[in-house]
């Protein structure tokens, strides 16, 4: 019986329920929209983060880490090939690759600058699309003397695809090397500052640089994110049982940035959780307060035949809650529809910081963002309307009758 009584006393002053429903409705859409936004930017962040740069797994030989090597690949891996074959036996990894980093001067004949380099197996490269062309090719299979540079330093220096550039560099025994290259082409990866440094080059040019047959660690990517921990946990009772002196991090370990923006929009997100749940308790407790103004004499009356103080107590409750559950699947349909047209306008964000490409704006709808939004609303009108609910149990059956 309150339950009926409630539901109808909702719908009895539309406007003000209407009102109070826009309220409900407009924070449940913003949670929803906001969490979307976040939820994608997480992903993309991730998955460009892992199968652009890190991969899911990085294989290092042990001590790696924890040393300071005076010479480099003083830790470098010697022979990765039977490694490699064991990892990719697994159906659940999709490739692996080596890589070396290393550091030297670059020269044109007339300046030198300092680069950043990472060595790559070029087929591997091409498949983890780690950075976009501006000029020429990528590099080729088949050509250890060709890199492809960073869109500021071949600016810097006054480098285009055909040209020919010196690279200097210490090899593993500390003595200075150098070797020609020819400039496949010119690449960004979005960021000024490592474009303004960084040149890749094929295994071969960098351990002929070096003079050295090892590289510096083994890169893993997996079919799916989330098999990250089983595969490690798998490689890791590979490598005891084999008796391999490896080591071994996971992309979370390695992806500082990526946390740091997790951070970050966490605490955006929250406060704006906290503004939407004072903006919801506020309008719902005043629609509740200025229907028991109202309706005094009416509440006078229901105690006056013998309505007991907690049944109205739970009455006004249950308009709260029924108003908090209405706005709630009315702001999931308004969320569901506005992330539909947002997803389908194709609007563009401008460049982040550092960042020299903007972005399109997408909201990903997940069944944990929808709850969480539907709960908030339902939860804050509730908890709205216990004060004016306790009010109201509280009157005076005399005083309510001759309320005016």
């Amino acid at each position: 019986m309150l339950t009926k009584l409630a539901l109808r006393n909702v719908f009895r002053n539309r406007r003000r329920s209407a009102i109070t429903l826009l309220v409900i409705v407009f924070g449940a859409v913003g949670l929803i929209l906001f969490g979307g936004y976040k939820a994608i930017t997480f992903r993309g962040l991730r998955e460009s983060t892992i199968r652009d740069r890190l991969g899911h797994l990085q294989i290092y030989k042990r001590g790696f880490e924890s040393a300071e090597a005076k010479k480099p690949l003083e830790y470098g891996l010697d022979d990765v090939a039977q490694l490699r074959r064991a990892i990719e036996s697994d159906r659940r990894v999709r490739m692996t690759t080596a890589q070396i980093t290393l550091m030297g001067l670059i020269s044109n004949g007339d300046k030198s600058e300092t680069f950043m380099a990472t060595a790559v197996e070029p087929k591997e490269d091409r498949a983890m699309n780690a950075q976009r062309l501006v000029a020429g090719t990528n590099l080729p299979d088949a050509e250890p003397d060709a890199v492809i540079v960073g869109k500021g330093l071949a600016a810097s220096m006054h480098a285009k695809p055909g040209d020919y550039l010196t690279l200097m560099s210490t090899t593993t025994s500390g003595s200075l090397n150098a070797i020609d290259v020819r400039v496949a082409g010119i690449f960004t990866s979005g960021v000024k500052e490592y474009d303004d440094r960084a040149i890749k080059m094929p295994l071969t040019g960098a351990q002929q640089l070096l003079q050295t047959a090892k590289v510096e660690r083994l890169l893993v990517l997996l079919n799916e994110t989330d098999d990250t921990d089983a595969v490690r946990a798998d490689l890791d009772r590979l490598f005891a049982r084999k008796h391999w002196s490896l080591e071994m991090k996971d992309w979370s370990q390695l992806a500082t940035f990526y946390h740091q923006v997790v951070l970050l929009y966490n605490g955006i997100f929250g406060f704006i959780g906290m503004v939407v749940f004072g903006i919801v308790i506020f309008s719902v407790a005043n629609t509740i307060v200025m229907s028991i103004f109202e309706r005094t004499r009416e509440i006078g009356t229901m105690m006056a035949i013998g309505t007991t103080r907690s049944k109205v107590w739970r009455l006004f409750l249950l308009e709260g809650l029924f108003i908090g559950i209405i706005g709630g699947v009315a702001g999931l349909l308004a969320g569901a529809g506005a992330s539909g047209i947002i997803n389908n306008a194709h609007f563009m964000l401008p460049p982040p910081p550092g960042y020299t490409q903007g972005y399109p704006l997408r909201v990903l709808m997940q069944p944990g963002i929808l709850i969480t939004a539907f709960l908030i609303a339902v939860i804050t009108s509730t908890f709205s309307s216990i004060l004016p609910a306790l009010k109201a149990s509280r009157l005076k059956i005399v005083d309510a009758l001759g309320h005016i």
